[in-house]
């Protein structure tokens, strides 16, 4: 069975981003610097993102995974090529351009394979979203979830497992050390 993705509407492409922002604001605790730098045809970025240890250059896919990471691609060169030119305009407490950089790159689908092929690729750590869209075209709900490798999740140590078991009491339900990990993960421990 073959999967056909439609591109998202016009109108849901600023709801995503604004959804994206939140996202990474509220979940993962960034600092969104700003929204769409850059231009369609030297390099775009549609998130610019800090957390202060790294700059995060975030694409949101609109259409299929090789586009966005194409623009992702763009987006880094552009950045790479005017980061003199940025570190002018905005001061180090917004964002300290001089940190490293990684790319996140959000999209509907990702191909088999896509986190080992950017990890022997890039020369950047790239972190792949999935977002998916329900509901009505003009309101959509909107759900984002990491998409790693399992290779490339760190593997906490067992005697954090068994402190975690008993700080939450759960040691008689009997979860394996890989539920603990998604559960983990989960909620951002």
């Amino acid at each position: 069975m073959t999967r056909i993705l439609k591109p998202v509407p016009g109108k849901a492409v600023e709801y995503l981003s604004q959804i994206c922002a939140q996202y990474f604001r509220e979940i993962k605790g960034y600092r969104i610097v700003e929204h769409s730098l850059g231009n369609n045809f030297t390099g775009r970025i549609d998130l610019l993102a800090t957390d202060g240890s790294r700059v995060y250059l975030v694409t949101i896919g609109t259409s299929d995974f090789p586009h966005a990471l194409f623009r992702s691609l763009m987006g880094y060169s552009w950045f790479s090529e005017n980061r003199e030119f940025l570190k002018r305009i905005y001061s180090p407490e917004e964002i300290d351009i001089t940190k490293p950089v990684s790319l996140i790159i959000l999209s509907q689908d990702f191909p088999s394979g896509s986190c080992s092929m950017c990890e022997q690729a890039c020369t950047v750590p790239v972190s792949l979203y999935r977002y998916r869209l329900f509901g009505a075209g003009d309101d959509p709900d909107i759900s984002i979830e990491s998409v790693s490798n399992p290779a490339e999740e760190p593997i906490p140590p067992e005697e954090d497992l068994e402190l975690l078991r008993k700080s939450l009491g759960i040691e008689e339900a009997r979860l394996t050390d890989r539920e603990i990990r998604d559960f983990r993960t989960a909620i951002g421990l």
